[in-house]
């Protein structure tokens, strides 16, 4: 007796709601991807918090690089030794809300914009297509990193070292302290001297965000896509984690329409890198020795020489391949539980 074949669950739940009526309203679909992919990334965040931390310690440092005092292993035992191994959770707090909002709107909304962008172009713009996706990636990335830093730079104070002790006693009085900070620097506009200072560093954290997001979102995306239309992989969670392994950690190759379109997360990595330096040494700048982001990049090379801008790349380049396998994992299983068909 032959077998009836059996679609994945993922296939059926698309089919399913495709098939649905009355069709349930788009809006609720683009929250629920919202709230699904913030899900993800925090999730993905939690695993890879230690990496994240000692990243952030190692970018701090200003001595020469090369220093073996400044080697991942070193930061990671000198933590654990003087401060514990809870000091390796430091800005657990606002890591999540920065992923709930930077990630949630990166990743959640990246359809809304695809969807958005097809329509206003009359499909000029073809969803097969890799221009679609970048452009998509590109305008999600950009709104997500620049709400989301106020967030960022209260994560970022958290997790830097401070000989002299903790500062901050929680989250909340980290985001206190930092507003105060920048008010007391503004007493003619105390406000706004507070939000000034809690979007430092916003520049260097758009770019960086557009950077990793699309390399990310639209690569996972575009390998997902080449492997179902040529028949090699079907629906399912082996395809996603195909699919979030070869945009977290190894290349993706477009076919279908017909261009070379190479990325790497260690090309990415490489790239995003100086970025994100910048960015970390702005938002810890208390006492605003740098006036703008090429001030800070023109003092670190100056300082610091050129390799000071890959300080802390590979725990970088670890924690991007990690978080990005389990972002997306976790992002298409919730949408599965929402009643989402897949992206």
């Amino acid at each position: 007796m032959s077998k009836v074949p059996i679609a994945p669950l993922e296939e059926q739940v698309d089919v399913a709601l495709k098939q649905a009526t009355p069709k349930r309203n788009e809006n609720v679909d683009y929250a629920l991807k919202f709230l699904a992919a913030a899900i993800g990334a925090m999730t993905a965040s939690g695993v890879t918090n230690p990496f994240d931390i000692i990243k952030v310690r190692q970018q701090l440092r200003t001595q020469k690089p090369g220093a073996a005092h400044n080697a991942f292993w070193m930061i990671g035992r000198g933590m654990v030794r003087t401060e514990g191994v809870l000091s390796l959770t430091g800005g657990f707090g606002a890591s999540m809300i920065r992923e709930f909002v930077y990630s949630g709107m990166r990743i959640g909304t990246y359809e809304f914009f695809k969807d958005k962008l097809h329509a206003a172009t009359k499909g000029g713009l073809s969803r097969e297509g890799v221009m679609l996706k970048v452009a998509a990636a590109t305008i999600a990335a950009g709104i997500g990193s620049s709400v989301a830093n106020p967030a960022d730079v209260i994560k970022v104070r958290m997790q830097a070292y401070y000989p002299e002790g903790r500062p901050y006693r929680n989250t909340f009085h980290a985001f206190a302290s930092v507003f105060k900070e920048g008010a007391a620097r503004r007493p003619d506009s105390p406000i706004l001297g507070g939000l000034r200072t809690l979007y430092r560093g916003v520049e260097a954290t758009t770019i960086r965000g557009v950077i990793l997001t699309v390399s990310q979102v639209a690569s996972y995306d575009h390998v997902k896509q080449t492997l179902k239309m040529k028949g090699i992989m079907k629906e399912g969670v082996g395809l996603h984690f195909t699919s979030s392994l070869f945009a977290g950690y190894v290349l993706a190759l477009d076919c279908a329409a017909q261009l070379s379109y190479w990325n790497s997360r260690f090309f990415c990595s490489v790239m995003s890198s100086p970025v994100d330096i910048v960015k970390v040494r702005l938002m810890t700048d208390k006492h605003h020795q740098f006036t703008s982001a090429l001030n800070c990049a023109a003092k670190i090379m100056r300082n610091e020489g050129p390799m000071a801008f890959y300080k802390g790349f590979s725990m970088c380049w670890g924690r991007l391949g990690t978080h990005t396998v389990v972002s997306f994992l976790v992002f298409e299983r919730i949408r599965l539980l929402f009643g989402v068909g897949p992206l």
